[in-house]
């Protein structure tokens, strides 16, 4: 579920005026503080939020839905905080595989930078790949096995050669919309486990994810085409990959409606005028709104199911707000359209 780093991904906007880094010649203080946590920050907790709210749509509209609690408690939501390190793992991959790409687009500062030594990297890579790998066949072994080829879509095949699907069109998108069928999977199971079903009634999601994967490429469509990569946008022009972009969401829409799942439809509905808009303006504030609020609907809705996410959503946004800001001077992550 990533582009570049997963899909979703903001773009990472320099402010005005950055926080002073500085005083007298000596870090400040406040930038001391936000360098600990970077160990923390090259996981990219930011782009944790469509993971997070892709499983747990999984765990809601599981059939066990109706008798069973509505609280990720216990085992699923070990398996939640397991599957977190398991994409950390993913993103960490990717920054190692685009290191000299990200400190040619200065992007991406940890480790194009040197703040953090690509060996340390991938050690932390490793670590977070193995350990949720072992929690997850620990709690089943079908679990175990689905942890396994998520990671191998999302890390491996997405961002590793020879398959490096993020450079190309037909396998960027199915390598997104193939993670949010394997996360909802994951989530649904955390309830039921080895419900197939789980994988028919993921195809809502498997389209709007892949909606707005779509509309990222536009966004990095020049500096993608410059280095050789041939993304949707690159292969098909902006007005093609809007189209194929809405067609995407109505799908999701209309997907929805038939499985009655009311969790995706409501959102779904929210967003497809987004999509109307960006097509007939072709602007960037415009496309950039089709990609940050979709996902954000869908997690208003998981909050309505469960309160507490709200909460983890809201100091996500604000630990991570306050880290770039003191610690790189820029303003991520944002909801303001550009």
């Amino acid at each position: 579920m990533q582009k570049d780093v997963h899909i979703i991904e903001e773009r990472i906007e320099k402010i005005a005026a950055p926080a002073p880094r500085h005083v007298l010649g000596r870090p400040s203080t406040m930038f001391k503080i936000a360098r600990i946590f970077d160990y923390l920050f090259i996981l990219r907790p930011p782009l944790f939020l469509p993971v997070w709210t892709v499983f747990a749509c999984g765990y809601f509209v599981a059939p066990a839905a109706a008798a069973a609690p509505s609280s990720l408690a216990g085992d699923p939501l070990t398996l939640a905080i397991a599957l977190t390190l398991l994409m950390g793992s993913a993103f960490i991959l990717n920054q190692i595989v685009d290191v000299d790409t990200d400190k040619h687009n200065n992007k991406l500062f940890l480790l194009a930078n040197g703040h953090i030594p690509v060996p340390v990297a991938v050690v932390q890579t490793v670590v977070l790949a193995l350990l949720p790998l072992a929690v997850a066949f620990a709690h089943d072994t079908g679990v175990g096995v689905l942890f396994v080829v998520i990671y191998l879509v999302t890390g491996v095949f997405y961002s590793m050669a020879p398959f490096k699907w993020k450079d190309r069109a037909a396998p960027g998108l199915l390598a997104n919309s193939l993670g949010a069928v394997l996360i909802f999977t994951a989530g649904w199971w955390a309830r039921v486990p080895g419900e197939w079903q789980a994988l028919l009634a993921s195809l809502p999601y498997a389209a709007a994810v892949g909606a707005v994967y779509l509309l990222t490429t536009i966004v990095d469509r020049d500096g993608d085409a410059l280095i050789g990569k041939r993304t949707f946008a690159v292969r098909y022009g902006v007005a093609s990959t809007l189209r194929a972009g809405l067609l995407l969401e109505i799908l999701a829409l209309a997907s929805a409606a038939f499985f009655s799942d009311a969790l995706i439809f409501w959102p779904a509905l929210a967003a497809v005028p987004l999509f109307i808009a960006a097509l007939m303006k072709q602007t960037g504030s415009a496309i950039d709104r089709a990609i940050k609020f979709p996902i954000l609907f869908l997690s208003i809705a998981v909050s309505v199911m469960w309160p507490f996410y709200a909460l983890l959503l809201l100091a996500t946004f604000l630990l991570s707000k306050w880290y770039y800001h003191y610690r790189f001077g820029i303003s991520y992550p944002s909801l303001e359209s550009q």
